[in-house]
């Protein structure tokens, strides 16, 4: 537990210099490979991670060493950019994040999902922030989206729950790197949101041991009621619904896009985070599903049943007011 908190403290101590940041990226990884190597039976993904972040980051700080003498080459920029997606596990270094988290319980997830990605995200923005390059610029985006697009279609019919939220976790570290190109307060905000919704998501998981997505019915067999409706508003948090914080911050994105012209990048990211819904409200409809049928075939729980349904048009009256007020605001 003292290596978790360590490790989690580790982010806050972070530098301008890239130096002092690539150090306590390291400091920060050998910490999880401790943690690996002590929660988990399997050497085969403690290795393979070991072997992944070991070279990136060799080759990282070697190609931030010579940046002084080639940076103006775009090869070298176009480099530097495969070894952060290797790093982070973005595309087409897509396969080993879903690889390596079957093995590890859902604490070590949590890790690699938010404070393992934080330093790496720093450097990126310190460095690709000096590039006034246009093409390398598109190449980024584009890795974005086909993180993300990639991503959305290997959820598709998934139902081991570790790999689930592993692909979700790589669809918002896309948007993650695409709002931080634009905009670093909304960068922190997105990722503090996005923590203390995975923090409160992997303990209970880690709790109830859930590994496929059929462990879900375990909620309701200790008549967790107001544990459901916590979860459910956090998955809701995490799918960028509105009226959620998160909707608004990718809204701002794609405002800031389109006032650069980025009509196609706009119009492909909308289209993928409509479908990476779909399993989303996959998981709030496992989760909630016994309390449907309780109150289609129980006439006490008619007043539950009223309630929900107010609720529910509550939120959609909000959530359409909202984007009625985004979309003037746009215009």
């Amino acid at each position: 537990m003292s290596l978790i908190m360590i490790l989690s403290l580790s982010t806050l101590f972070i530098m301008n210099n890239y130096m002092h940041l690539w150090i306590m990226m390291e400091i920060n990884t050998m910490l999880l490979i401790s943690l690996m190597s002590m929660y988990t039976k399997n050497f085969k993904a403690t290795f393979n991670f070991f072997m992944i972040q070991s070279i990136s980051s060799i080759m990282l700080i070697m190609l931030m060493i010579m940046k002084n003498n080639f940076y103006s080459y775009s090869l070298f920029n176009f480099l530097l950019i495969m070894m952060f997606s290797l790093k982070l596990g973005l595309f087409p270094f897509h396969f080993w994040p879903p690889l390596i988290n079957m093995n590890l319980n859902w604490m070590l997830i949590f890790i690699m999902s938010t404070t393992q990605k934080f330093i790496p995200l720093l450097i990126f923005y310190s460095f690709f922030n000096q590039i006034n390059n246009m093409m390398i610029m598109n190449i980024i985006i584009a890795l974005t989206i086909f993180s993300s697009l990639v991503t959305t279609i290997m959820n598709y019919n998934e139902t081991n729950f570790k790999k689930i939220m592993t692909y979700s976790s790589t669809n918002h570290l896309s948007w993650m790197i695409f709002i931080l190109l634009f905009d670093l307060s909304m960068f922190f905000i997105y990722f503090l949101i996005y923590f203390l919704s995975m923090i409160f998501l992997c303990l209970f998981f880690n709790k109830m041991d859930i590994k496929t997505f059929f462990d879900l019915n375990k909620f309701h067999f200790f008549n967790y009621k107001k544990i459901n409706l916590i979860i459910s508003l956090n998955i809701l948090i995490i799918s960028a619904l509105p009226p959620f914080l998160t909707f608004l911050i990718k809204m701002n994105t794609m405002k800031i896009m389109i006032e650069n012209y980025s009509y196609l990048s706009s119009l492909t990211l909308t289209l993928i985070s409509t479908f990476t819904l779909i399993f989303y409200m996959n998981m709030i409809i496992k989760i909630n599903m016994m309390e449907m049928l309780k109150m289609k075939y129980f006439h006490c729980f008619n007043f539950n049943m009223k309630s929900n349904f107010y609720s529910s048009i509550y939120i959609g009256l909000l959530s359409l007011t909202l984007m009625f007020m985004l979309f003037n605001s746009i215009n």
